[in-house]
């Protein structure tokens, strides 16, 4: 069972002009195995990785990067390959990154289990076939699974989707791959935003689906209190700490990549999306913040026998989600023990990513609203 510290320590994001090609650290080349290439990690993991041969095993999205192509399924017996193929990648591989996984609330428990559980599992037990070391991609959000389950209460019937499946699958694949032995770096980030420069991702995340609400006006109170924590981190540096670590010879630990006791407030994050809107000349209504427990005692009673089912869904959701979004308290951080990135920058600097990230939402808004 996973370890996680009471009391965690700070954290200082830099959002420093950086060239993503280059290394933090001249490393000896490797052939390096990575899960989930075409992913939102992945996807910002390539270009950092461009210092060493990478096999990128995927299953079915396509892949467009300088990475060698290798077609499996980590859900699957051997990653989905014949013996003579495993056993060549096994001879190949001096290091596994392992960022595949299930992050969509939707998708259900078994389908959650058979990538997040099963699928680390497998991974973990090729690295110990090979011999070799693993870095494995977990979540922050371990640190409060119970707080989140117990959070959640029976919302996640009623909205269709939980953020406690997918916690519950992130620790026990931690589980098992300490089961399968080997040689691993467990790295947990937090809400994973875009670039904390430019702002881009590949696919918009949790986070970024809340803002998108605020810009469009379609929430009518955020369930949270003003002072507690929004915890995220922009995917460049959980990108910069991954290569940094298995350049530095990935030696087995656990490394909290969080914004911890200097992440945004709720009442922070939300000012910052409604200073940009307004910068873009966008109005966004005032959002009052109200406590989940406020709103299961006084808003649910009061209307949810005259609101549209469609309406109570989505509060469900919103609910459901606060329970993840918005912490009482700072999750643990130990970015700063990362080789190679111990330059701080404080809380500005997870505001200027967050700010970043917001600008990004709304210059694609705007783009798309300029090409319809």
């Amino acid at each position: 069972m996973p370890t996680y510290p009471e009391n965690p320590n700070n954290l200082e994001i830099t959002a420093s002009s950086r060239n993503p090609t280059e290394p933090p650290h001249p490393a000896r080349p490797q052939t390096v195995l990575l899960t989930g290439a075409s992913g939102v990690l992945g996807t910002a993991l390539l270009p950092y990785l461009s210092h060493h041969r990478v096999i990128a095993l995927t299953h079915r999205r396509p892949l467009s990067s300088g990475a060698e192509v290798l077609a499996g399924d980590v859900t699957r017996p051997r990653l989905g390959l014949d013996v003579a193929s495993y056993r060549r990648l096994c001879a190949r591989t001096d290091a596994v990154v392992h960022a595949a996984g299930m992050v969509a609330f939707g998708s259900g428990r078994a389908s959650m289990h058979a990538v997040n559980v099963e699928g680390a599992g497998r991974v973990a037990r090729f690295a110990a076939d090979a011999g070799v070391p693993m870095i494995h991609v977990s979540t922050a959000y371990v640190a409060r699974y119970r707080e989140i389950l117990a959070a959640g209460g029976n919302r996640a019937e009623r909205a269709g989707n939980s953020p406690a499946d997918y916690v519950a699958s992130k620790t026990a694949g931690e589980e098992a791959v300490a089961a399968a032995g080997g040689k691993v770096t467990v790295v947990r980030p937090s809400i994973i935003i875009g670039d904390s420069v430019t702002g881009e991702i590949a696919e918009p995340q949790g986070l970024h689906i809340f803002a998108q609400q605020v810009l469009r006006n379609r929430l009518p109170f955020v369930p949270s209190d003003p002072a507690s924590y929004v915890d995220f981190v922009p995917q460049d540096i959980v990108a910069r700490a991954i290569v940094s670590l298995l350049d530095d010879g990935a030696h087995p630990a656990e490394h909290w990549l969080s914004g911890g006791a200097h992440a945004l407030t709720c009442d922070r994050l939300v000012q910052v999306i409604v200073e940009e809107a307004a910068e873009a000349g966008i109005a966004v209504r005032p959002l009052r913040v109200l406590a989940p427990d406020v709103v299961e005692r006084l808003v649910r009673p009061a209307f949810f026998d005259v609101v549209p089912e469609w309406a109570q869904t989505r509060l469900d959701r919103l609910l459901d989600m606060s329970s993840v979004l918005f912490n009482e308290k700072p999750l643990p951080s130990s970015l700063a023990d990362v080789p190679g990135l111990g330059a701080a920058a404080g809380v500005r600097a997870n505001e200027d990513a967050w700010r970043a990230s917001v600008r990004r939402l709304i210059a694609d808004r705007l783009g798309a609203r300029a090409s319809a």
